[in-house]
């Protein structure tokens, strides 16, 4: 089975403006929902084709009475989707093929690369760095980063990004600042709990090592904003304490996938 005609690679925005005498003025944009038509062909003896029918539409129905999305990928790209309708025939080209034709309902009409990086520990319990360089015939200093992290980390995009942002316990009141945004949480971790912030779900969860999980949203510091602000792309400059490690999520989105896969 492969895809044989319809495209991803097609968008629309619609401006919100204001009437004027003359024209209008723009004051941003919206996109709606997205539904791709495309069409599957499928090969093979005339049974198994039947056999793969019944499985896919199993996952399609499955998806759908359970309001649970799947996922398509393109490249680096992927977007969430349910398949709303689906009508099977035969091929126009041969008539041991069989054609089905899917319309790919897409809620939330953005695809998707994630840019990840994992920010380690790097002070022990002393207050010390656990990691670095300090030579038996000592010099002026160490090559030592004693009192945390300081990181830039280069993402390239051009638009905020969404996040999901994981820190790793023993830790107490994480805090993260990126790009000069704050982002911390009243929380005590022991160690292996961890604490799960995504900014698109808008929700703060602690998983406990007894597999319980608490709801900590009530307990999200507001200093320089909220916490779940996108992050600015570009050199992202991130700073924290180096008692604790955590991972970094950013969710880069598109009205369509790239043609070309990153770094290739």
């Amino acid at each position: 089975m492969r895809p044989t005609d319809g495209s991803f690679h097609s968008y629309e925005w619609t401006p919100e403006v204001i009437e004027r005498k003359v024209g209008e003025t723009v004051t941003g944009f919206t996109k709606a929902s997205k539904i791709y038509q495309i069409t599957l062909t499928i090969r093979g003896k005339l049974e198994d084709r039947k056999a793969l029918i019944d499985d896919i539409t199993d996952a399609f129905e499955h998806d759908v009475i359970n309001v649970s999305p799947g996922r398509i990928y393109f490249g680096d790209w992927y977007i969430d989707c349910f398949i709303k309708d689906k009508t099977t025939g035969i091929s126009g080209t041969w008539n041991n093929w069989t054609e089905l034709q899917i319309g790919i309902y897409c809620p939330y009409p953005s695809w998707i690369t994630e840019c990840k990086r994992s920010f380690q520990k790097i002070i022990n319990g002393s207050g010390e760095s656990e990691e670095f360089l300090d030579y038996e015939h000592d010099y002026g200093y160490d090559y030592t980063m004693p009192y945390g992290g300081d990181v830039i980390w280069q993402v390239d995009h051009y638009a905020p990004c969404e996040y999901e942002m994981i820190i790793y316990g023993p830790c107490v009141d994480p805090r993260v600042v990126i790009n000069g945004h704050i982002y911390q949480v009243y929380a005590t971790l022991d160690e292996n709990d961890y604490l799960k912030i995504n900014s698109r779900e808008n929700s703060v969860v602690q998983y406990l090592v007894n597999g319980t999980q608490r709801d900590l949203y009530d307990y999200r510091v507001k200093i320089t904003g909220s916490l779940f602000d996108p992050i600015k792309p570009g050199n992202v400059r991130v700073v924290w304490s180096g008692e604790f490690g955590f991972d970094l999520t950013l969710f880069c989105e598109r009205s369509e996938p790239r043609w070309k896969i990153q770094g290739s």
